[in-house]
């Protein structure tokens, strides 16, 4: 069962988010939030919201305020930083303990690129509201990319309109020393072929998170566009499903 969301955010921004809910929707369910990567959207990922359902797991799916060029939730990305991401993450988790068919003490975040750095982020912060962590190809380069751009003035990405405080913002953020807050289960999958976000930044993840496993997708590249996508997927059902005995 699909339902449609819409979350306000404190200063009034609304998020688009849309809900699968399996069966006829009634009961409570574990449930997974699931965050998009930069300039991406929900639409892009609601495709996978079948296999979570066939596992007896809702997922939610929405659309960080201006973390795209075709965002449904209000904001730009002028306006957008990885801590504003961080704020919609959070509003989202907060509305979702509300609804009925969320099983609140079975609560997983999954991110992809950019979407799996504020889920990391998020889930060290709250770390005893959150049971498991799956990261797709997570984006724990943005520090290190953004101190590079600041140095240089440079104010896009691949051509991309950023925040002024974006570059700012991420680079004093310490990702891996953050992440090692938090303590339960964490799954992250990343390619081997991965050019944007070599699969080095995982391989120094997995040092700092206590309770991980790393799963290496071979000839796999940068979102999984031509090759990953569904083992991607299988697995993060599958590790749910297992943190769920």
């Amino acid at each position: 069962m699909k339902k449609e969301l819409e979350i306000k955010k404190e200063n009034g921004y609304r998020i688009a988010a849309e809900a699968f809910v399996p069966g006829d929707g009634g009961g409570e369910y574990p449930t997974v939030i699931f965050s998009h990567g930069l300039d991406s959207n929900y639409r892009e990922l609601e495709h996978y919201a079948p296999y979570f359902e066939e596992a007896g797991i809702a997922s939610i799916f929405f659309d960080f305020c201006g973390g795209s060029l075709d965002t449904k939730s209000e904001g730009s990305m002028e306006e957008m930083t990885v801590l504003t991401e961080a704020e919609d993450l959070r509003c989202v988790l907060d509305e979702a303990k509300k609804y009925d068919f969320v099983d609140t003490d079975r609560i997983y975040l999954a991110g992809e690129s950019m979407g799996g750095f504020v889920t990391a982020y998020v889930a060290a912060l709250l770390p005893e509201e959150i049971k498991a962590l799956v990261l797709w190809y997570p984006a724990f380069i943005i520090p290190e990319d953004s101190r590079a751009r600041f140095q240089v003035g440079m104010k896009s990405f691949g051509g991309l309109p950023l925040s002024p405080d974006f570059n700012k913002v991420a680079m004093g953020i310490d990702i891996y020393n953050m992440i090692s807050a938090y303590k339960r289960p964490v799954k992250i999958i990343h390619g081997d072929m991965d050019q944007i976000v070599p699969i080095s930044y995982s391989k120094k993840a997995i040092e700092y998170f206590e309770d991980v496993s790393l799963t290496v997708i071979k000839g796999a590249e940068h979102g999984f566009i031509r090759l990953g996508s569904e083992q991607a997927i299988e697995e993060t059902v599958s590790f749910i499903k297992k943190t769920e005995q």
